[in-house]
C-alpha cells in the first residue's frame, strides 16, 4: 500500500501556516507538522509511504501537484478555518490518480462533529479521521480493500454514495510504545521555533515542536480537549516516561543538529517531578537546547523553574484566563490573582520569558470582570500578553452554555468555521449575560491598548538597556513600530 502524507501550502505567501488542534494561525516560524510524522512513523513498518509538506517547502498548489506521486491514498491535515482551502489536496488527488485513491482527513474540531455536513460539501473527501490518527489511521489502511465498516472512528461515502459514521475507536491507554516519529519523511533544515527574545522581536532557531503528553484532566470550558469522545480525548493525562522522551530528543540532536523544541504538550509540567526529571536528562546528556512549552499557574514551582531554566527553556506560555476570581475557578484555572503574579516573577527572575494567555467575552463577563483582567495583565508584568476573544467551539461547554441561553451571534458555526480563522483579532461571535457583541469588541480593544500603552512605557521607553538591545537586534524601525503603537494607543 502506498501511502502519502500531505502537510498543504501555505495560506499566506509571507508566512507559514501553523495548522493547530483548533485553529490555524500565520507564523514566522515554520511549524512542524507533528501529527503527519507521527502517523508517519506508526505506517512506516506496514506501508510504503511518503510525505510533502508544502508548507515547509513553500510550494504553489501547481507544485504540489507536480510533486505528488503515485499512491493508494493521500492523508492530509486541517485546522478549523483553513477546510476550503486545504481541501484542494483532495481535488487535486481525484484529478492526477482517478477516483480510486482515497482521500484521507485529519482535522480535530469540525470534521468529527459535522462529519456527514463535511462529506457533503466535499465530494472529492473519503474519509474522515474521528479520534487518534494513530490509532485509527493503521485500520484504515489495513481494512481499505475490503471494508471500512470494521474501522472504528471514522466516517465515509460507501460504494452507493451513502455516508456512514462507525463507531467511536479506542485512545492508547500508553504512549511509551509509539515509534519516534518519521523525520527522514520530512525536510528538517526547513524546521523552526520562535520565541520572544525582546519587545518586539521573536527570535527563530531551527527547530521542531514535539508532544510528550496527551490529553488534559482539567474541563475548562472553552477547550475541545474531553468534549467530545470524535475527537480522542477522554481527559486522562497519558504521558512518555522520561527516559523514553529524552531518547527521542537526543536522536533529533544527534541525527538533525537540532537543538530547538516547541513542546506542544497541553500541561508540560502537570507531573513536577516527571517535569524535572526530563529537564535532569536534558542536561545530563548535554542537548544544549533551546525550548519553550506551555503550562498552568498551579503546576510549577519554583525550583522546577530553576530546574528548567538550567536545561535551556527560554519561554513559558501560562493560560490566566481571566483577572476575575470567580470567573477563573469557572474555567478551571482555581489560583489566586497573586499567585498568577509571584509565579510568573519567580518564571523571570530565573532567566525566562513568561507569555500570559486571557480570554475576554465568556458567558459571565461584565465591565467589571473585564476590569479586573485588565488589571491583572498589568500586575503580572509578563513579557506579553495574549489577550483573545472567547470563541464557542462546538460540542465544548462554552458552545452548550451558548445555545442554550442564545447568546450566539451567528446561525450556523460549521459554515462560519470551515473557512473563517477564529480567536484572531476581536471579532466576538457571542454576546455575554450583560454584554453586547459590540460592547466586547470595543472593551477588548480597549484593554489590549491599555495593555500596549501599559507594557511600552514600563517595558521599553523607561529601558534604556533594552532601547538599545532592540536597536541591536532589529534596528530603528522597530523602535519606531512601538512609537508608533504608542502613540495610536494613546
Amino acid at each position: 500500500m502506498k501511502i502519502l502524507l500531505i502537510n498543504p501550502p501555505r495560506y499566506e505567501e509571507k508566512l507559514y501556516t501553523l495548522r493547530d488542534e483548533i485553529c490555524f494561525q500565520n507564523v514566522k516560524y515554520v511549524p512542524f507538522p507533528l501529527r503527519l510524522a507521527q502517523i508517519g512513523g506508526v505506517l512506516k513498518p506496514v506501508s510504503d509511504v511518503q510525505a510533502i509538506d508544502a508548507n515547509a517547502l513553500e510550494l504553489s498548489w501547481r507544485e504540489l501537484e507536480e510533486q505528488m506521486p503515485e499512491c493508494d491514498a493521500v492523508i492530509f491535515q486541517s485546522a478549523a478555518g483553513l477546510i476550503t482551502h486545504d481541501m484542494k489536496v483532495a481535488d487535486i488527488a481525484k484529478k492526477k490518480f482517478g477516483k480510486n485513491v482515497k482521500t484521507i482527513l485529519i482535522e480535530t474540531v469540525l470534521a468529527p462533529i459535522y462529519p456527514e455536513r463535511m462529506l457533503d460539501d466535499f465530494t472529492n473527501l473519503d474519509i474522515i479521521v474521528r479520534g487518534q490518527p494513530e490509532v485509527i489511521i493503521p485500520d484504515i489502511v489495513k481494512n481499505m480493500e475490503s471494508s471500512l465498516k470494521d474501522v472504528g472512528g471514522i466516517a465515509f461515502r460507501d460504494t452507493d454514495g451513502k455516508i456512514v459514521a462507525t463507531d467511536s475507536a479506542n485512545i492508547m491507554n500508553s504512549l511509551e510504545e509509539l515509534p519516534f516519529m518519521a523525520y527522514d519523511l520530512f525536510p528538517m533544515d526547513k524546521y523552526s521555533i520562535g520565541y520572544l527574545d525582546l519587545p518586539f522581536h521573536e527570535k527563530l532557531v531551527p527547530g521542531i515542536r514535539m508532544r510528550t503528553t496527551r490529553d488534559c484532566p482539567y474541563a475548562c470550558p472553552f477547550c475541545i480537549i474531553g468534549s467530545s469522545k470524535w475527537r480522542g480525548y477522554d481527559r486522562k493525562w497519558k504521558a512518555m516516561s522520561p527516559e523514553r522522551a529524552i531518547n527521542e530528543l537526543e536522536y533529533v540532536v544527534d541525527k538533525y543538529k537540532i537543538h530547538g523544541f516547541f513542546f506542544w504538550d497541553e500541561t508540560f509540567t502537570l507531573d513536577q517531578s516527571r517535569a524535572e526529571k526530563i529537564c535532569d536528562g536534558m542536561i545530563k546528556r548535554n542537548l544544549n537546547l533551546e525550548w519553550r512549552c506551555l503550562t498552568r499557574i498551579d503546576c510549577i514551582n519554583k525550583s522546577l523553574l530553576e530546574k528548567m531554566a538550567e536545561a535551556g527553556c527560554k519561554l513559558i506560555e501560562y493560560g490566566i484566563e481571566s483577572g476575575d476570581s470567580s470567573g477563573r475557578k469557572d474555567m478551571q484555572k482555581n489560583f489566586s490573582n497573586q499567585e498568577a503574579v509571584n509565579v510568573i516573577k519567580q518564571t523571570k527572575d530565573v532567566g525566562i520569558k513568561a507569555n500570559c494567555d486571557l480570554i475576554i467575552g465568556m458567558p459571565w463577563d461584565d465591565k467589571n470582570t473585564l476590569h479586573r483582567t485588565f488589571e491583572l495583565a498589568k500586575k503580572l508584568d509578563a513579557d506579553n500578553i495574549h489577550l483573545t476573544m472567547a470563541f464557542p467551539y462546538p460540542k465544548t461547554q462554552l458552545y452548550d452554555i451558548a445555545e442554550r441561553e442564545s447568546l450566539l451571534m451567528v446561525d450556523d458555526i460549521y459554515n462560519l468555521m470551515i473557512e473563517k480563522r477564529v480567536r484572531v483579532g476581536a471579532h466576538a461571535v457571542m454576546r455575554t449575560r450583560s454584554l453586547s457583541s459590540d460592547e466586547l469588541e470595543k472593551t477588548w480593544k480597549r484593554i489590549r491598548k491599555g495593555i500596549n500603552k501599559y507594557y511600552i512605557f514600563k517595558n521599553v521607553i523607561k529601558r534604556p538597556s533594552v532601547i538599545k538591545a532592540i536597536l541591536k537586534k532589529r534596528g530603528f524601525s522597530a523602535i519606531l513600530k512601538g512609537l508608533r503603537m504608542l502613540a495610536k494607543n494613546t
